[in-house]
C-alpha cells in the first residue's frame, strides 16, 4: 500500500505539476497583457481627447474664417487677393517683372489718380506683358450669397426657394463688381507709351461661384465684356493668360 500509494502521488505529480506550472504562466499571461490592455486604453483616450480637442480647434477656426469671409467684404477681397498670386507664382510669373500689385495709378505729373468718391485708384494686380502691354486684375468678388446657397439645407418645403434667392442675390453681387469696375475705368490711367488693353480682368478665385452665376444668368459674361470687363476663374484665367503671353 504505501509503495503503490508513493507511486499513485509521483504520477499525480506528473500529471498535476504541468497543469498547476500551465495555469500559473496563463495567469502571469492573463495578468500582463490586462496590463497592456489598459495602458494602450489610457494612451487611446488621451488620443481621442486630443484627436477631439484638435478637431474643435479646426471647427473654431474654420468657423471664423467662415464668419469673416461672409462678414467682410475686405477679408474676402484678401483672400481672393492671395489665391490670385498663388496662381500667378504656379505659372511661374514674378512679382515686380510680370506682375506687380497694389500700385497706385498716378497721372502725367506723377499725382495720385482719385475715383468719383475721391478714392485712390488701387488695383490689385498689374499684369506685365511683352510688347509693353499691361492689364488690370481685381479679385474683390463678394460670394457671401454663394456661401450661404452652397449651406442651404436642399430638403424641405422652402429648401428650393431659399437657394433660389441666394442664387439671385450671388448673380446680383457679381453684377454689382462688374457695374464697380466698369465706372473705375482703369485702362485709360495706365502709363503712357503701353499698349493698353481696353479690358479689365475680374478673377473670382472660385470655380463654383463663377459657374453658378453663369449658369443661372446666360447674359452676364456677355454684359460684361460689352462694358469691358472679363470674367475670369482659375481654369480661363491660365489659359487666357497664356495666349496673352503669346500674342
Amino acid at each position: 500500500q504505501q509503495e503503490l500509494g508513493e507511486h499513485n502521488a509521483e504520477q499525480m505529480s506528473k500529471i498535476v505539476d504541468p497543469i498547476n506550472l500551465s495555469l500559473r504562466l496563463m495567469r502571469e499571461a492573463l495578468d500582463k497583457t490586462s496590463k497592456e490592455h489598459q495602458a494602450s486604453m489610457i494612451r487611446l483616450d488621451a488620443t481621442i481627447d486630443a484627436n477631439m480637442k484638435h478637431s474643435h480647434e479646426l471647427g473654431e477656426t474654420a468657423d471664423r474664417l467662415t464668419r469673416a469671409l461672409l462678414g467682410n467684404v475686405k477679408v474676402q477681397g484678401n483672400f481672393g487677393e492671395l489665391k490670385l498670386r498663388q496662381l500667378l507664382e504656379d505659372l511661374g510669373l514674378k512679382e515686380g517683372e510680370q506682375y506687380s500689385t497694389q500700385e497706385s495709378l498716378k497721372d502725367e505729373f506723377g499725382a495720385s489718380i482719385k475715383d468719383d468718391e475721391a478714392k485712390g485708384l488701387i488695383p490689385d494686380f498689374v499684369l506685365h506683358f511683352p510688347n509693353n502691354r499691361d492689364v488690370i486684375v481685381d479679385s474683390k468678388v463678394n460670394i457671401k450669397a454663394y456661401t450661404l446657397y452652397i449651406n442651404a439645407a436642399n430638403e424641405g418645403d422652402d429648401a428650393e426657394k431659399t437657394k433660389s434667392q441666394y442664387c439671385t442675390e450671388h448673380i446680383a453681387a457679381v453684377r454689382r463688381q462688374v457695374d464697380i469696375l466698369a465706372k473705375k475705368d482703369y485702362t485709360k490711367y495706365l502709363k503712357t507709351g503701353y499698349s493698353k488693353l481696353n479690358f479689365v480682368i475680374m478673377y473670382m478665385h472660385n470655380e463654383g461661384a463663377l459657374n453658378l452665376a453663369l449658369m443661372n444668368d446666360n447674359a452676364l459674361w456677355k454684359d460684361a465684356y460689352d462694358k469691358g470687363v472679363l470674367i475670369l476663374g482659375p481654369q480661363t484665367m491660365y489659359m487666357n493668360l497664356r495666349i496673352l503671353e503669346l500674342m
